[in-house]
C-alpha cells in the first residue's frame, strides 16, 4: 500500500477516507471502521505571557500544526519527523507565538473544533491533556472549565512541582473533575525520575487515577530536550508505583523498542501509539499484549486522519485487533477510572 501522499487531503486515496460536501476529510464508511477513542489530544496552549484563549469558540476550521495542505505526507515516518523534515522550525515558531499572543493557529484549537473533527473521524471520546509550565498561564483549570458539560471529552491535568502550592492545586483540580495526570518533561524542566516528580507521583497515587507520560523524542529534537526525555528516565516511576496505571505517550517515538520492553516488564504500563508508522506498529503488535495498546492522535499537532491512517494500514485484515486498539482497550480504561465530569460548583 502506498505510504506517500502530496498532503493530508490526499489521504482520500486510501480506502477509508473521502471528502464530504464541505471539502472536509472524513471517514468514508464509519460503521466499517467502528467507533474510536483517542487517548491523546490537547486544546490550545496559553503559555507564559499569552492572554487567555477562548477555548469555547467555534472558528469554523482547525489549523493543525501539521497542515492539511502544503506538507507532503510520508506514513513510513514518525509524524513529527515527517513535519520537521518538510517544514523545519514550524512547531517551534507556533510555540513561540503562543507565549505572547492568543491569536494564530493555536486559537483554533478549541472545544467546538475538536468535537467537529472527532465527528468527522467517528471518534466517540477524546482524552484531552493539559501542559503547564511553572510560570505564566495555567492551562489545566482553563481546560476543565472549557470542557465542562462535554461528556465526550475527558480531562487530564498537568501539575508542575516547581510551582509553589502544587499540592493544593492537585487536590483542587482532581476535585473539579480531572480524570488523569499528564507529565511532560519539557514543561516540567526535569526528567521523569527527578525526586520532585517521584514526590508528585507519590501524592498522585492517592487519587487512584492514571498517569500519561510524554516519552522520548525523534531524531531531530534539540539536544537539551533529548536529555529531559530519555527513555531510561521513566523506569523508576514504573517500578516504584505498581498501583498507578501508566500510559507511555507516543510509545517512545524512535525508541519504541524500549517502550515495548517496559510494557512487557510492567503490567501497569500501556502504550499510546500516536505518530508511529505502520512498520513500527507491526512490531509493537507482534510483541506487546494487545489489550495494552491505545490509539492516540496528538490533535491538534496532527489532524486526526494522519495517525488514524497509520493504524488502519497496520491493522488491515485484522478487525479484532483494530477494534481493541481503536476502541475497546480505551473503553475499558475509561470504565475503570471514570469519564469526564466537572462537579457542579467546583472551582478550578
Amino acid at each position: 500500500m502506498n505510504l506517500q501522499y502530496p498532503d493530508c487531503h490526499s489521504l482520500d486515496q486510501l480506502p477509508w477516507f473521502e471528502h464530504n460536501s464541505e471539502g472536509r476529510l472524513v471517514l468514508s464508511d464509519p460503521a466499517a471502521v467502528g467507533s474510536i477513542i483517542d487517548f491523546h489530544a490537547h486544546l490550545g496552549f496559553a503559555l507564559f505571557f499569552s492572554p487567555p484563549l477562548d477555548l469555547t469558540r467555534d472558528t469554523g476550521e482547525t489549523l493543525t500544526n501539521f497542515p492539511m495542505s502544503g506538507v507532503p505526507v510520508d506514513l513510513s515516518l514518525e509524524s513529527g519527523l515527517n513535519l520537521e523534515t518538510h517544514k523545519p522550525g514550524h512547531v517551534v515558531r507556533q510555540y513561540m507565538r503562543s507565549m505572547v499572543t492568543n491569536r494564530g493557529d493555536h486559537a483554533t484549537h478549541t472545544v467546538p473544533n475538536l468535537l467537529r473533527d472527532m465527528a468527522d473521524m467517528n471518534v466517540e471520546q477524546s482524552i484531552v491533556m493539559a501542559i503547564d509550565f511553572p510560570m505564566g498561564a495555567q492551562n489545566s483549570g482553563a481546560y476543565l472549565r472549557a470542557m465542562h458539560g462535554q461528556p465526550a471529552l475527558t480531562p487530564y491535568i498537568a501539575i508542575n512541582p516547581l510551582k509553589p502550592g502544587w499540592e493544593a492545586r492537585m487536590d483542587r483540580l482532581v476535585a473539579a473533575g480531572a480524570r488523569g495526570l499528564k507529565i511532560h518533561p519539557y514543561s516540567e524542566f526535569m526528567t521523569s525520575d527527578h525526586p520532585l516528580i517521584i514526590r508528585m507521583l507519590r501524592r498522585w497515587a492517592r487519587t487512584g487515577l492514571p498517569v500519561q507520560f510524554h516519552t522520548a523524542f525523534n531524531a531531530i529534537a534539540p539536544g537539551f530536550l533529548q536529555i529531559l526525555a530519555r527513555m531510561e528516565t521513566y523506569e523508576k516511576a514504573l517500578r516504584t508505583f505498581p498501583d498507578i496505571t501508566f500510559i507511555l505517550g507516543h510509545a517512545g517515538m524512535d525508541f519504541f523498542e524500549k517502550a515495548m520492553d517496559y510494557a512487557n516488564t510492567y503490567p501497569n504500563v500501556y502504550l499510546e501509539i500516536d505518530g508511529q508508522p505502520p512498520a513500527n506498529l507491526a512490531r509493537i503488535f507482534d510483541a506487546v499484549d494487545h489489550s495494552r495498546i491505545l490509539f492516540g492522535s496528538d490533535w491538534p499537532f496532527f489532524p486526526l486522519a494522519l495517525p488514524l491512517a497509520k493504524v488502519l494500514i497496520a491493522t488491515d485484515g485484522d478487525r479484532a485487533l483494530r477494534h481493541k486498539v481503536l476502541y475497546s482497550n480505551a473503553s475499558a480504561l475509561l470504565a475503570q477510572f471514570g469519564g469526564a465530569r466537572t462537579p457542579a460548583g467546583q472551582s478550578c
